[in-house]
């Protein structure tokens, strides 16, 4: 393995990372839809070539697990991704931001639990 691919390797994990803070500070301080206030991301997979990011999410409810609810939430992180992508643009110095698309993860009982 060459120097530079280990460097490219380094640096692929770190942007995840990087992206994953981001999105969850974003989703914490800044979303407005009250849709969005029990949502917690998981974890972000981000492809090879940093077009596409997989951001995986579930939903902190105390309730019984409701499909409407789920439809609800992943219409919100819909109507998110402009805005967010908009501002992961400015706070990162990317050449390309990513295609954001989320992922369900199911529901989570102690959000405790999760990040």
């Amino acid at each position: 393995m060459r120097r530079s691919d280990e460097r490219a390797g380094y640096r692929h994990a770190r942007l995840q990372e990087i992206l994953l803070e981001e999105i969850r500070a974003w989703l914490r301080d800044e979303a407005a839809d009250p849709a969005l206030q029990a949502v917690r991301i998981t974890s972000l997979s981000l492809s090879v070539d940093y077009r596409h990011a997989r951001v995986h999410f579930s939903v902190c409810d105390p309730g019984p697990e409701d499909p409407t609810r789920r439809k609800e939430v992943e219409t919100a992180l819909s109507r998110a991704t402009h805005p967010l992508r908009a501002q992961l643009a400015i706070d990162l110095d990317l050449k390309r931001t990513p295609d954001l698309r989320f992922v369900f993860d199911g529901f989570a009982v102690d959000p405790e639990v999760l990040p």
